[in-house]
């Protein structure tokens, strides 16, 4: 009887390893485990660098719109200055932490050049880079609007400076690391970093601009149709 119970029992076992088919080892589920890790890793690094990309190519493309539009604002502004008239345009070289912060001064009624239709009088607009805020070492490229007639500004938000030299600042690109503005002068038949001639006009103003300290600078060229009308 004895017998009969362990041949039983061993016709079971082998039932039991015949029901079970064939089965991973612990090398197998391993090696599997890596393979899909790797796939995982390849996939997240290849799905990270095109979406990286795509973002710096909307970055630099919504930068480079933004020098577009600044570059199509300061040209129309050379381009309606008035054929005569002394103190209309203004340029003086200036430095910041050692890099280029010059700027150049016109006249402007109310308009684009004051991006303002209502404002009332005349304003000494002036197209420079400075400091975000009186705190921050950042600085921003903008216009910079103060009236010539403080009293006829009295409508006038000016958020900055103090007293008679109150003046309206308004951002056009942050950050902006460097402004570089050059003027020629057909006279002397060479470009200057100051323009105070009064009564007369450079012919060519060249602007360049740095968005950060080490960046090849944006360069335009934009002639002054007022000066040909100047002897």
């Amino acid at each position: 009887m004895v017998r009969r119970i362990h041949e039983r029992s061993l016709s079971m076992l082998r039932a039991l390893r015949h029901s079970r088919g064939p089965a991973f080892t612990l090398l197998e589920v391993m090696v599997a485990t890596m393979i899909l890790g790797l796939l995982t890793m390849t996939l997240y690094r290849f799905l990270s660098a095109h979406l990286m990309a795509m973002r710096v190519t909307t970055e630099f493309s919504d930068e480079r719109n933004a020098i577009q539009a600044v570059q199509r604002l300061l040209r129309s502004q050379l381009n309606s200055l008035p054929s005569e008239g002394s103190d209309m345009l203004k340029g003086q070289p200036n430095k910041f932490h050692g890099l280029p912060n010059d700027e150049i001064t016109w006249r402007s009624t109310a308009g684009p050049g004051l991006l303002s239709a209502t404002a009332p009088g005349e304003f000494r607009v002036t197209f420079t880079v400075q400091p975000v805020d009186a705190k921050s070492t950042e600085t921003e490229l903008g216009l910079r609007r103060q009236p010539i007639d403080p009293k006829s500004a009295q409508d006038i938000d000016l958020d900055r400076g103090g007293g008679d030299q109150k003046y309206n600042w308004l951002p056009l690109i942050r950050p902006m690391a460097a402004l570089e503005i050059r003027y020629y002068d057909p006279q002397l038949n060479s470009w200057s970093d100051t323009w105070k001639a009064a009564g007369r006009y450079p012919s060519l103003v060249r602007v360049r601009l740095w968005k950060q300290p080490n960046d090849p600078p944006t360069e335009v060229v934009f002639s002054v149709p007022a000066s040909n009308t100047q002897r």
